[in-house]
């Protein structure tokens, strides 16, 4: 199964950026903490981080790559090249003239995004600033993300999986050497962003040479298939753009309380670990997979490959969500607490993070559900669940963060994302694309027994075993090693006696 395969290449180079993006989110939590500086930068990079999430993994690729593979597919290459070069040209102006517009109206544009800062002058001069030196990325995103979708029609994944690592790595340079000049951080961390989207497009432009794909540039842009490309997109941006916007919302209902957007930044950050290395990935792979299916293969064979995908998804998502709901105040102490991210920024980031994790697996299985749409090049369902996943997340937001406080926010966030699952098994089902077999039954079974054994091992750990661990300096970090390993060392053995997988067949897959 090519799905798993892909997957797992799209996993190991998300894993080594997110390592870098532990190490650049610990070093802010240790010059920033939760601080006002912290809020400022977080807010401002926000926005065009939101554009990433939504062309990236989101709008654009679950667009371009169903029309761009079947073109590859019927051997209309040529077709295929000038297809890329007419969105190319078309992102290029587009984002330019957001960008312009947004520039020019970005006082408006902070006072919307964060109107908690409309009360500090100097707190919202500031935004308005950072906020008009980093929006600029959104042009280079959106041909960066291009020039991903392209390599990922043609079972590259590795540079477009890789390409967070500049960021990281931009960031924390700039972080390091406004510490140690004594410089202003805000000003290094926004022209970092903007040169890390340069290097970025360098990579993919050196990527695409390599492997000898190019585009052409003609007059006629609007064809038959820019046309469909269009029709894909304009759906799949708002399916994509209202699961950001709940994350925008979330943000500015944040921004009346202090520190609060602090607080979901780190928690957002641990809990989008699993998700890129199991939801994205596998969701990523799985789109050309089945893009090409469609024409070549019957419906049951594409109902296996689903069903397989997601049984390996689940097999992965439902411990990761124990483990981080179980260890979540570890996790934040071991990772940040320092400097100026003190007790009380841990103890709110990781009540944060366990809400969030109870949504992690329907967070991962909307990842992979989504490109089944695509792959049929129908994402109306898929705005029609989005756009209700927005107003009850918008509607329990406001009452729980008016009633609990900012906790409100993941709460809320977990809830409609299940409601969201809910919605897109039926719609799957109606739309005679999946519908969830008996075979699934056996596995899922296994796999949550096995999960509830490790919770059970996991609360045993913190209450009998962390007590000799508090005899030793810099306890946390072993006892959170040592509850993270046996706990995967125990699920795996649990998992063993039902064997959902063959080592053999793991074998044939990494060959292929």
């Amino acid at each position: 199964m090519n799905v798993i395969r892909s997957s797992l290449i799209y996993s190991l180079f998300t894993s080594i950026s997110r390592v870098f993006g532990f190490l650049r989110d610990i070093i802010i939590a240790n010059f920033l903490g939760t601080g006002v500086i912290a809020d400022i930068f977080f807010v401002a990079f926000r926005l065009p981080n939101t554009f990433r999430r939504i062309f990236s993994e989101g709008a654009l690729n679950s667009a371009f790559v169903p029309i761009y593979t079947k073109l590859i597919k019927d051997n209309l290459r040529h077709e295929s090249k000038k297809f890329s070069g007419s969105i190319f040209l078309i992102f290029l102006v587009a984002s330019s003239l957001v960008v312009l517009i947004i520039e020019v109206f970005m006082p408006t544009f902070v006072a919307i995004l964060a109107p908690g800062f409309a009360n500090d002058n100097d707190k919202f001069n500031e935004l308005v600033a950072v906020s008009r030196i980093i929006f600029p990325f959104l042009i280079l995103i959106s041909i960066s993300s291009i020039c991903s979708s392209i390599l990922n029609s043609h079972n590259k994944f590795a540079l477009s999986a890789a390409l967070p690592i500049i960021l990281n790595i931009t960031l924390i340079i700039a972080l390091i050497t406004a510490a140690y000049t004594a410089s202003d951080f805000l000003t290094f961390l926004s022209w970092s962003v903007i040169v890390a989207g340069l290097l970025q497009i360098v990579f993919l432009i050196i990527a695409l040479a390599r492997e000898n794909i190019f585009f052409f540039f003609t007059r006629k842009i609007y064809t038959s298939y820019v046309k469909r490309f269009i029709k894909l997109f304009t759906a799949s941006f708002f399916s994509s753009g209202l699961l950001q916007i709940n994350i925008l919302i979330g943000t500015i209902i944040a921004s009346y309380e202090s520190g609060a957007i602090s607080y979901l930044y780190y928690a957002d950050r641990i809990y989008q670990l699993p998700l890129a290395l199991i939801g994205i990935a596998i969701g990523v792979a799985m789109l050309p997979s089945i893009s090409s299916k469609i024409r070549s293969e019957s419906f049951e064979k594409i109902h296996e490959t689903i069903e397989q995908t997601l049984v390996y998804s689940l097999l992965l998502a439902v411990p990761a969500s124990v483990g981080i709901f179980s260890l979540s105040e570890q996790i934040i102490a071991v990772l940040f607490e320092r400097g100026e991210f003190n007790e009380n920024s841990s103890l709110f980031t990781s009540k944060a993070l366990k809400f969030y994790s109870l949504g992690l697996v329907a967070f991962i299985l909307m990842k992979i559900y989504t490109p089944i749409f695509f792959a049929y090049e129908n994402a109306r369902p898929t705005l029609y669940i989005t756009a209700t996943n927005l107003v009850i997340n918008t509607t329990l937001s406001i009452v729980l963060f008016v009633n609990l406080g900012f906790i409100g926010i993941p709460i809320a966030t977990s809830i409609s994302a299940w409601i969201s699952i809910l919605l897109m098994n039926y719609s799957l089902y109606k739309n005679n694309y999946y519908q969830i077999s008996r075979r699934m039954i056996f596995p899922g079974t296994i796999i949550i027994i096995a999960s509830f054994i490790m919770y059970l091992y996991l609360i045993f750990l913190e209450k009998y075993l962390q007590i000799l661990f508090n005899f030793h300096q810099g306890y946390e970090i072993i006892f959170l090693l040592f509850s993270v390993l046996s706990s995967i060392l125990l699920y795996f053995i649990l998992i063993s006696f039902y064997k959902p997988f063959k080592y053999s067949e793991i074998k044939k897959i990494l060959q292929k």
